[in-house]
């Protein structure tokens, strides 16, 4: 029962049995009626937990300062950045096949409570991408800032300090360009590895954000303020190697600006290429020149995926990032069969979907949305106007959960749902969701 009245356990160290994971990477424990978010635990252990933050509701949040029972899943920390308390590798302490099973459990419970799809296992399979199972110098996109003293590093978790430990998360190549580059003070520092081992750097003015807030709401709102702040940040300085960058998957290579999306994983466009290949290829009644629409498409990357199977697909390409989109034509030949559109996913489906620009309807759609997920509005429009499937790759379960559960509500049957452990060591689990129209059956 929760307890009434304000409530502020800021500062107390409370002695917990952790019970399991939760969504955005803490664990849940439960004190007084109260739960309690735990930094740093795992599943099982008795620990005393720091409470740093309390909104005064039915919850709040805290840090492990020590593990009285330790779990048989707990490891000495990978990564030195993460254990001198940077914000990066926070599942460092776990280890990995553990890791991933947490992970699992997760999207399961998500699936089940947000978007109310059926017959949702405990556990949903987390796979490593295409057989990589590295667990440090896996990231081929990475950034720093440095501080006064200009050493490149990581934030301190709730904090703008700079943690200068080095974190295990990037290759050792880009690691080691970035920490000789010499960039001065106040800088952000981007690496890239290009998939012809060329390295990359390039550095610009640090851009503080404005204040946050402490409750979930502005913790939503993180990818809206680190779009503004890059818009705001200015011209990256190149230091080392080119503006662009090689990137191959198959027998397609793209050249994109150094700072375009792009998979930071090593492995991990590889292996959705072939999670998208397989998908189209099960889609049941495709026609020879299927009509597919690519939504947040990038650099057409699952464009190159469907061509493998389906030769003469109608691509239509959505994406708002202009260099991203311009580089769809250094892999795929732009014509007829493959058209780029600039433009908002919403401001495109406002067009096609019922309205004036109509070019026939898509017989499969994929979807690859920031974050925060495409929406209600936009899983709306597409449950009502695709003939076939829907393939969906979300960045975070709960966003993922509920754009899917709109197309459970409409009559979509789930045909695949399977995580991806695309950022090892910390709790960020990518999803695929694959999903059947009832027209479709």
């Amino acid at each position: 029962m929760t307890p009434t009245g304000r409530t502020d356990w800021t500062g107390r160290v409370l002695r917990l049995r952790i019970e399991g994971p939760a969504q955005g990477g803490e664990f849940v424990a439960r004190h007084s009626g109260r739960v309690v978010f735990c930094r740093g635990g795992i599943s099982g252990e008795l620990v005393e937990v720091m409470v740093h933050d309390d909104p005064g509701r039915a919850f709040c949040r805290g840090t492990v300062t020590g593990v009285l029972e330790r779990s048989v899943d707990r490891i000495d920390p990978l990564c030195p950045a993460a254990a001198a308390g940077s914000g990066c590798c926070d599942w460092s302490h776990i280890d990995p096949a553990a890791a991933r099973a947490f992970s699992g459990t997760v999207l399961a419970d998500q699936a089940r409570r947000i978007g109310r799809i059926p017959s949702t296992p405990d556990r949903v399979p987390v796979e490593v991408p295409a057989g990589d199972d590295a667990s440090t110098g896996w990231r081929t996109v990475a950034r720093w800032v440095t501080g006064p003293d200009g050493v490149p590093g990581v934030r301190r978790s709730r904090s703008r300090e700079v943690v200068t430990e080095p974190c295990v998360q990037a290759d050792p190549r880009i690691a080691e360009a970035v920490r000789t580059a010499g960039v001065g003070a106040h800088r952000e520092v981007l690496g890239v590895l290009g998939d012809d081992g060329e390295v990359h750097v390039a550095h610009r003015p640090v851009t503080e954000p404005a204040t946050r807030g402490r409750d979930r709401g502005s913790r939503r709102g993180a990818a809206t303020r680190a779009r503004a702040r890059s818009s705001r940040a200015g011209v990256w300085e190149h230091v080392t190697g080119p503006p662009s960058v090689s990137r191959r998957v198959g027998g397609r290579t793209w050249r994109l600006p150094v700072d375009a999306f792009w998979q930071s994983h090593r492995s991990a466009a590889v292996h959705y290429s072939d999670l998208v290949r397989r998908a189209v290829s099960a889609t049941a009644g495709l026609p020879a020149e299927p009509v597919v629409w690519d939504l947040y498409g990038g650099a057409g990357l699952f464009s190159a995926a469907v061509l493998d199977v389906a030769p003469r697909a109608q691509l239509t390409i959505v994406e708002s990032a202009r260099p991203s989109l311009d580089a769809v034509g250094t892999a795929l030949d732009v014509g007829p069969g493959v058209v780029p559109v600039a433009a908002r996913v919403e401001t495109f489906l406002d067009r096609t979907v019922g309205g004036t620009d109509r070019n026939g309807e898509p017989d499969l759609v994929i979807l690859d949305p920031p974050r925060g997920g495409a929406g209600i509005d936009v899983m709306t429009a597409l449950a009502g106007g695709t003939a076939s499937r829907i393939i969906h790759v979300g960045c975070d379960p709960a966003s993922l959960a509920r754009d899917v559960g709109v197309l459970v509500a409409a009559g979509w049957t789930p045909a695949d749902l399977r995580g991806v452990a695309a950022f090892p060591a910390t709790h960020h689990v990518e999803g695929l969701a694959v999903l059947d129209s009832p027209r479709a059956h």
